[in-house]
């Protein structure tokens, strides 16, 4: 029987990749420790987000018989755990008080003490992400119009990363003690200091998991979201959203060729910084009544306004979005060339050897 069950429920763009690929990086060590973070067989590290997306009724495009039974399945490998399990899935902040409610009992059922995680970033920086992130998935709206609608109320992801709607529907009828806040750093801080925090919430010890993540979700800059809504808009829907030029786009173009490079980042200007500031306040308020247990500091869920710096990121210098198409056409050309030939290509080039 477990004794403790760590559920990290979020929020989007706050780090999860990167605690999650931390934590499997270090599974083994963990295990060792008395600390289970479940993986499939063969050691598949999606098995947090199949039983999320089966808890939450979300499908991302997956196949419904792959997601059948993955939330069952997950709390089957809490049951047989001795000692503490971290559970993450950052999905997990967009249920609803009768998934959460459901997600608890069955967690509880194990015979665990269960406490809810939640990493937090300030706001600004969690807007300026998710935009791009909708780029990531095709989208082809503007900075602009993506900040209308959240300020707007017209935005589920604005629910997501909101540590007052999240914690109501997670953690409203825990004690304080079992719900953690974990703050995520300044721009610029230290890039283990999350990971530590998060350590510190659910108390595992830094020399348990030495190794570092293998993956995190890489940001892109204003000219390369340019690129790809240029891209967007011009392969559509259809290709973008589950087509065979989709994990071309997402995994190429976005992973290989925009995101490393070095530019203009995507911020929030003055005109969007006081309202944006303002909600981070009253998030702030609000979590210091709770009395729940923050590692780290609430004044970095405050964001810091804009410099004389700042450029509109749907606006960048022409030059800028032409460097960034350029540098795409050269990472896939460079892919195109790594990638094996059909059999007829192949085929038709020996044939014309021997003619030779």
């Amino acid at each position: 029987m477990p004794s403790r069950v760590f559920l990290h429920v979020g929020a989007p763009k706050s780090g999860t990749t990167y605690l999650q690929s931390r934590l499997h990086a270090n599974r083994h060590d963990l295990r060792r420790h008395g600390v289970l973070y479940p993986s499939g067989p063969l050691g598949e590290p999606r098995v947090h987000y199949w039983a999320a997306l089966d808890a939450t009724g979300a499908r991302h495009g997956i196949d419904p018989r792959r997601l059948r039974g993955a939330w069952d399945r997950l709390v089957g490998q809490v049951r047989r755990a001795r000692g503490d399990v971290v559970v993450s899935h950052e999905l997990l902040a967009r249920a609803d008080p009768a998934q959460a409610a459901r997600v608890l009992a069955d967690l509880a059922a194990t015979g665990a003490e269960v406490h809810v995680v939640l990493t937090v970033r300030d706001l600004a920086r969690e807007l300026a992400s998710g935009w791009q992130e909708t780029l990531k998935f095709g989208a082809r709206t503007t900075l602009r119009a993506y900040l209308d609608r959240v300020r707007a109320g017209r935005s589920a992801f604005l629910d997501s990363v909101d540590p007052t709607h999240v914690l109501t529907v997670w953690a409203a009828d825990l004690p304080a003690s079992r719900v953690h806040v974990v703050t995520a750093p300044p721009a610029g801080g230290a890039g283990g200091t999350l990971w530590l925090r998060f350590l510190e919430a659910v108390e595992v010890d830094p020399a348990w998991a030495p190794r570092d993540a293998e993956r995190s979700n890489a940001s892109v800059g204003a000219p390369e979201a340019q690129v790809l809504r240029g891209l967007n808009r011009r392969l559509g829907d259809e290709v973008r959203r589950g087509g065979a030029l989709s994990p071309l786009v997402d995994g190429v173009v976005a992973g290989d060729a925009l995101a490393p490079r070095r530019s203009t980042p995507i911020a929030l200007g003055p005109d969007d910084h006081p309202w944006v500031a303002e909600l981070s306040e009253t998030w702030v308020a609000w979590l210091r009544d709770q009395d729940v247990t923050v590692h780290g500091d609430l004044a970095d869920l405050l964001p810091v306004p804009p410099g004389d710096d700042w450029t509109d990121p749907d606006t960048p210098r022409p030059r800028e979005v032409t460097a960034a198409a350029l540098d795409t056409v050269a990472v896939l050309l460079a892919e195109l060339a790594r990638r094996p030939l059909p059999w007829r290509d192949r085929a038709r080039r020996a044939l014309a050897r021997l003619r030779r």
